[in-house]
Parts: C-alpha cells; structure tokens; sequence
C-alpha cells in the first residue's frame, strides 16, 4: 500500500475540502443514520450562517484531519442548488473581510469560506425528491485529540494508493466508537478493484455483512458500489467509485467499543 505525501506534511485548504465528501458519505452509509438520529431544523441551520436549509443532521462530530478538529453534517433544503449557494453565497460575502470560493464539479457544486483559522465549506447536489442534499464540513477550529491511526495496510491490495487516513471518535471516552477512514485510488476497473479488495478483507478473517441492493445513481450501481464486511470488534464499509483512470475507494474501518 503506498501513500501519497502533502506539502511540508500537511494538506492545502483544497485538499482538506475534496476529503470532506467520501469522509461524510462513508460515515453515512456505514451507521445507516445512527449518528444522524438528531435533526437541527432551519432556525438553527441559519443561525450558523447557512441560510436556507431545512435539515442539518451532524455524522461525524468528533472527526480529525491532519491534526485539527472536523465536523461533518449531512444538510437539506427545499432549494434548488444554485439558488441555496447564491443565498449563502451572498450572507457569506456580506459579513467583513470574507474570503469566498465557489466551484463546481460534475453533479457537485462547493462554496467555502475562511472561518478563522480553519474552513467552513457546503457541497450541494440536486435531490433525486426535488431540492438540495449535500454536506457542510468546518474544518480546522481547534486541535484535535491525540489518536493513534489502526494498521490497515493489510485490509488493501500492495498497488493501492492511500491519500489520506482520517480519525474520528462516536460517544465518550469508555463507549466511544473508533473509526479509521482510508481514501485514495486502485489503477483497476471497478470490476477488478472490487474483486482485489474483497479477497484481501476476506484473507484478513472479514465476512461481508450483505450486497448494497443496486440504486440508480447511487451506492450499489454500475460506477458506484459499496460492500460491508465484520470481524469480532470491527466493521469495515468499502465505497468505490469509477473514475476515467481507475477507480476510488473510500474504506472506512469501524473499532466497536466492548
């Protein structure tokens, strides 16, 4: 398994933003809502500066990237995407020396903003049931509590290259959940990369839980799959998303509390 280095070891405002999706979508699909069992309707959404939104859910609370403290809430609005980010757009560039990006990317379109000294940032996409969906990462507003990273490496193929590992922490420090989120790239098709993945969790004594049921445009469909697998003390979530050159993976490695 090879990992791909940052700057002076430590992730650009971009990269810490592009990490904050499969991050998010991995945390969803793995608790199946659990960690999203408390919804925050608009009043609260907009009093955090988000104007707009009908559905703010938190599902990671307690995450880390490169050392700062993450946050990660799946969000909803009635609003169609493009009319939701010039909202926000506008009272994000309204308040006194704000520093705003937008960008756009396939189905996905970003707005972020300097937050002290750390990023907030809100990726929407058009709902399948009319409106927005998407997710709302702040990133970098405090230091993060020391964790030590589990050993994955044997869980991938030799030829996959790992981006980045993340940590988070579900619950107090005696019940807490620990979670270990590998993302990066195979140089397969998803067809061979979902094959190599599989035999290495199953040599690594992981049983699959059951198939995602297909979707159409989501999880479980011809370019986007997912696969659960356990072992006692552990779950392992894999995500794989084809891409021109390869395919992505997002695998996210649950230590369950005894």
């Amino acid at each position: 398994m090879r990992a791909a280095g940052t700057r002076h070891g430590r992730p650009s405002s971009g990269a810490a933003r592009a990490l904050a999706l499969p991050l998010a979508g991995a945390a969803v699909a793995l608790a199946g809502g659990a960690l999203a069992a408390g919804a925050s309707l608009m009043p609260e959404a907009a009093a955090n500066g988000i104007p707009g939104l009908d559905v703010l859910r938190v599902v990671v609370p307690n995450g880390e990237l490169a050392g700062r403290t993450m946050q990660v809430s799946e969000v909803g609005s009635r609003l169609e995407p493009a009319e939701l980010l010039a909202r926000v757009e506008r009272a994000w560039r309204g308040q006194r020396g704000a520093s705003v990006v937008r960008a756009d990317g396939g189905a996905w379109s970003m707005l972020s903003r300097q937050v002290g000294d750390g990023f907030e940032t809100l990726q929407l996409r058009a709902s399948s049931a009319g409106g927005s969906e998407g997710w709302l990462t702040r990133w970098g507003g405090g230091q993060a509590r020391p964790q030590s990273p589990a050993p994955l490496a044997h869980l991938l193929p030799a030829d996959a290259r790992v981006v980045r590992q993340l940590l988070s922490r579900d619950g107090g420090d005696l019940d807490a959940r620990t979670a270990d989120t590998l993302l990066g790239q195979l140089p397969h098709s998803i067809d061979e990369a979902e094959r190599r993945i599989d035999r290495h969790l199953r040599r690594a004594g992981f049983a699959e839980r059951r198939r995602a049921a297909p979707a159409r445009g989501g999880l479980g469909s011809r370019d986007d799959r997912a696969r659960f697998y356990r072992t006692p003390g552990a779950e392992v979530l894999v995500t794989l998303h084809a891409q021109q050159q390869g395919t992505g993976f997002v695998l996210y490695h649950v230590r369950l509390s005894p």
